[in-house]
C-alpha cells in the first residue's frame, strides 16, 4: 500500500505541467516577425513598380530625344556635304569649260589692231605702213601668246634634239658641228613645259 502511493506522488524535482507555458511556447516557435515596418502591401508594390516604370519610360525619352538631334545634326552635315560637292564639280567644269577666256580676252586687242592696219593701208596705199601694222600686231599677238604660257622653241645653232626638233633634212656645213641645227624651217612651240609642235630643222652632219 505505501508502495502503491509512492508511485502515484509526483517526483519532487519535476515541474509540474503546465498546458498555458506549452501553447506559448508553441505560439513563438511558429510565430514570425510581422511587424509593418518590414513588409509591404501588394499596392505598396505596385506603386513602387509604376513609379520605376515612368521613371524609366522619361529616361529613354530623353535618350530618344538626344538620338533624334543626333540624327538632324548628322542629316545637315550630310546635305552640306552634297552640297559643296555639287559646287566645287560645277566649279571644276566651269574652269575647264571657260579655261580659254583669259586667252582670248589677251587675243581680242591683236584683232584690233589687225583691223586698224588694214584700214590704215587701204587709206594710205602704203606698203610700208601695212608692213609696220602687221608687225606690230605680230608682236603683240606673240606676247599675248606668251602670257598664255606658249613660247618658241630655240633652234638655229643649237644641239638637236629629238624632242623638240623634227630634222627634215641634213646638210654639210663647216661651221657647225655635227648634229647643230643649221636652219629653221618652220617654227616649234612649247605650252608650259610641253612641246605642243616641234620645230621643223635642217641639221649639220
Amino acid at each position: 500500500m505505501d508502495r502503491e502511493r509512492e508511485e502515484l506522488q509526483p517526483n519532487a524535482g519535476s515541474q509540474p505541467f503546465s498546458g498555458k507555458n506549452e501553447a506559448e511556447g508553441q505560439e513563438s516557435v511558429h510565430t514570425g516577425d510581422t511587424s509593418p515596418e518590414n513588409s509591404a502591401s501588394p499596392d505598396e508594390v505596385i506603386s513602387a513598380l509604376k513609379r520605376e516604370l515612368e521613371e524609366a519610360k522619361k529616361e529613354a525619352e530623353n535618350w530618344q530625344a538626344k538620338a533624334e538631334q543626333h540624327r538632324e545634326h548628322y542629316m545637315r552635315a550630310l546635305a552640306d556635304l552634297e552640297n559643296y560637292r555639287r559646287r566645287a564639280r560645277k566649279e571644276k567644269e566651269d574652269a575647264i569649260k571657260y579655261s580659254v577666256v583669259p586667252l582670248l580676252e589677251s587675243l581680242l586687242p591683236v584683232l584690233d589692231n589687225f583691223e586698224r592696219a588694214l584700214d590704215a593701208a587701204d587709206d594710205s596705199g602704203n606698203v610700208k605702213t601695212l608692213q609696220e601694222g602687221i608687225e606690230m600686231v605680230y608682236r603683240q599677238f606673240l606676247n599675248a601668246l606668251s602670257q598664255a604660257g606658249l613660247t618658241l622653241i630655240e633652234t638655229e645653232g643649237r644641239p638637236f634634239d629629238p624632242h623638240e626638233h623634227n630634222a627634215v633634212m641634213q646638210v654639210e656645213s663647216s661651221s657647225h658641228e655635227p648634229g647643230t641645227i643649221v636652219e629653221e624651217l618652220q617654227p616649234g612651240y612649247r605650252y608650259l613645259d610641253r612641246v605642243i609642235r616641234p620645230s621643223m630643222v635642217k641639221v649639220s652632219k
